[in-house]
């Protein structure tokens, strides 16, 4: 891994583990190698992922304390769990490694949804959403699932890649107070001027961060974000940062402990009452030259994962996190993500696949608070389409 993983990243530098906005200019992408090392080494490098609860928005990049990842790629395959069929087409489909961006993909693998299509979909864990996107413009892969973030970073540098199916429509994110500092920070004007903890800058967390500063009529820079990759949670207990962007578990651990929430991206009604309405997140991403000449095969994908989301709305928590990697969540964390689902799923999970241009019209307006954008006339139609989910 390049030492730039092992530092806080304060600067928009290239880093081949840098989250959402930090795909480089070439847009490319290391071939990808099926196997290199163990799904259980890659999740074991990941550490301290579980307490930040998130590697933010799938694009991950080490904080201070960071660990030196032993994986000598970018890239490992998942160890498949599911029993194989034969006479199915074998179909890579790269993804960040992320629990609750796992779900829906592991579920259509593990219930056999991919199998139905004719498809033997071979997950590819990968350390980030950037190379997750870089290899779907370097063609190394077809398919993706990462954040809308991503698309639209992409489509502003004139890479075309387009969303074809929603998986999650809602961050995986909590804005909450340090437990030191709840009774002195009550509302979202009270950070001016605080440290407030995100994964990395230009992020998803760190975005949402920004929007919620410009909506109540504050400078989006007018906090002190500090990059702190996955030790956000220690970091918030220690009172080092005042506030910080966390996911869960770490959310139901740091509100045992005093932490305050001042906002929860999980749930619908909080989200449309500070953004307005639903921020599109999660999906199945390709190219348009792949919606050309493969477009059987897009349908088929996105309907495994819709019938994937359908089967997680009606199945409880504790039935759901059986389709997460046991090494993303040992021991005591396990029955917290089971809660949060029971308490989240109908929020976070989609029942059609179907992407709502508010929600994605609303990724767009964000990056465009933060300075991130390009091109201020993006097309929103050439981010997405309904037309394999709406059949």
């Amino acid at each position: 891994m390049s030492d730039c993983c092992n530092r806080n990243i304060m600067e928009r530098d290239i880093c081949p583990c840098d989250g959402i906005d930090l795909l480089d200019d070439s847009q490319t992408a290391p071939e990808i190698q099926t196997h290199p090392i163990t799904r259980r080494q890659v999740l074991k490098y990941m550490g301290g992922f579980l307490l930040t609860g998130f590697i933010a928005a799938c694009g991950q990049a080490g904080g201070p304390q960071a660990q030196k990842s032993p994986v000598p790629t970018s890239i490992v395959s998942s160890q498949p769990t599911a029993p194989s069929r034969e006479g199915l087409t074998k179909l890579d489909l790269a993804f960040c490694s992320q629990v609750l961006c796992i779900l829906p993909f592991e579920v259509a693998r593990q219930q056999g949804y991919f199998a139905d299509e004719g498809y033997d979909v071979n997950l590819i864990y990968m350390k980030g959403g950037a190379l997750a996107i870089n290899a779907l413009i370097s063609k190394s892969v077809d398919f993706v699932g990462t954040p809308m973030d991503l698309i639209v970073r992409s489509v502003d540098q004139g890479q075309p890649v387009i969303m074809v199916a929603s998986t999650s429509r809602l961050p995986f994110f909590a804005l909450v107070v340090s437990p030191g500092k709840s009774s002195e920070i009550t509302k979202i004007s009270d950070l001016q001027g605080k440290r407030v903890g995100v994964n990395n800058l230009g992020t998803t967390d760190d975005l949402l961060l920004k929007a919620l500063l410009a909506k109540n009529n504050l400078d989006p820079n007018s906090t002190d974000s500090v990059a702190l990759g996955p030790n956000l949670y220690d970091a918030l207990l220690r009172g080092e940062v005042d506030a910080g962007m966390v996911q869960e578990p770490a959310l139901t651990l740091l509100s045992q402990k005093g932490a305050r929430v001042l906002v929860n991206f999980m749930d619908r009604q909080q989200t449309n009452e500070v953004l307005g309405g639903d921020y599109q997140f999660m999906g199945l991403n390709t190219r348009p030259d792949v919606l050309d000449s493969k477009p059987d095969v897009v349908e088929k994908l996105a309907r495994a994962l819709v019938k994937a989301n359908q089967w997680i709305l009606n199945h409880t928590g504790s039935e759901i996190v059986k389709a997460a990697p046991q090494e993303l969540a040992p021991g005591d964390d396990i029955q917290i993500f089971a809660k949060a689902l029971d308490k989240y799923k109908e929020s976070l999970y989609p029942s059609d696949g179907v992407i709502e241009e508010h929600a994605v019209r609303r990724v767009v307006e964000t990056q465009k608070i933060s300075g991130l954008l390009k091109n201020e006339n993006i097309d929103i139609s050439t981010l997405y389409t309904n037309k394999y989910v709406e059949g």
